[in-house]
Order: C-alpha cells, then sequence, then structure tokens
C-alpha cells in the first residue's frame, strides 16, 4: 500500500478508530502512539554485485509501559501526525507504508500492511511479518540460472574416510580406547 493510498483511505473515514493486527488474533494495544512516521531511503549492493535504490514510509507505533485508557488514535488523530510531519518536511508519498512495531513479546520489525477492513467503527490495518529474500536468485530467469545464483544449495561433497592409526585389540589406560 503506498503511503498516499494510507492517507486518503484516512481522510475518507473521519473519527473512526484506526487499530493495528500485528499477528493474526493479535492487535497493538488501543492506546497506541504515532512516534515517528520515517522517510526511508535504501542503497544496498546484493550478493550478485547489482546496486539496489529504494524509498518506503515508515511509520513507528508504540505502547507506553502503563496502559492509557484515555488516549486512543482515531483517523482523524492521526491525518494531524502526517500534517505536523509534512510541515517540517514533506513525507514521501509514491512510496510503500510500512508500520515499526515491537514489545515484550513481539521483536520489533517492519510490518507491510497486507489488508486495510473497514467497518462501521474502525479501520483494521493487518500487517505481516516480511521474510528475507534473494535477489540475485530471484532475478533468475530459468532454474539454471536461480541454481548459479550466490545463494544457491551448496553442493555436498563426500570425504574420503582415513585412518587414524593401528588398531588395537587392547585397551589400555591412556590409550584412546574408552
Amino acid at each position: 500500500m503506498l503511503t498516499s493510498e494510507f492517507t486518503t483511505l484516512l481522510n475518507q473515514h473521519p473519527t473512526k478508530a484506526l487499530l493495528f493486527e500485528y499477528r493474526p488474533g493479535t492487535y497493538i494495544r488501543t492506546d497506541y502512539h504515532i512516534t515517528e512516521i520515517k522517510n526511508v531511503t535504501y542503497d544496498t549492493v546484493d550478493c550478485g554485485g547489482l546496486q539496489n535504490k529504494w524509498e518506503e514510509t515508515h511509520v513507528q507505533l508504540w505502547e507506553n509501559e502503563v496502559p492509557e485508557p484515555d488516549h486512543q488514535v482515531d483517523t482523524t488523530k492521526a491525518l494531524k501526525i502526517f500534517q505536523v510531519v509534512d510541515r517540517v518536511r514533506p513525507t514521501f508519498q509514491d512510496t510503500e507504508i510500512k508500520f515499526e512495531y515491537g514489545n515484550s513479546s513481539f521483536p520489533t520489525a517492519i510490518l507491510p500492511v497486507t489488508e486495510m477492513v473497514i467497518n462501521s467503527s474502525s479501520i483494521i490495518v493487518r500487517l505481516t511479518s516480511d521474510e528475507t529474500t534473494c535477489k540475485a536468485k530471484d532475478r533468475a530467469t530459468t532454474p539454471e540460472e536461480a541454481a548459479a545464483a550466490c545463494c544457491a544449495p551448496p553442493q555436498k561433497q563426500k570425504q574420503p574416510l582415513q585412518m587414524l592409526g593401528a588398531v588395537s585389540n587392547e585397551c589400555t589406560p591412556g590409550g584412546g580406547c574408552c
């Protein structure tokens, strides 16, 4: 989901509760805070030696250690936070939006949006975990290219057996037989 699509959706549904599901059936507490909106630029070189560049928007979500029953972020409040950030510097609009979250039972992760569920009182943002990948292998167009990529499974080589010494039928203290 692009940042612009996310904020447009929030704008179309003012004052609805904004909820985040970070695992199936597991939600960020409703008293979370939006603590940062980050423009993130990646400039990488993959294991195949190719440079990759892209941008994303990351929104950091945080739960206070002490629950705050009177604190709620709805769609209108979230939009106001985006506006505050945009007054300081423009937020990337045509980039994928991801959410950064972690708590004591879930390690901090950058989570993409898999689905937005809109009902009469809320918007549920369903997040999912990303998996790492090998870009060199992903670029392959044939099974042979994929096998030749630097991250292909290693070929097992048989090691010859070696005799470590003469075999004796006797076992003596300090002889190493037991």
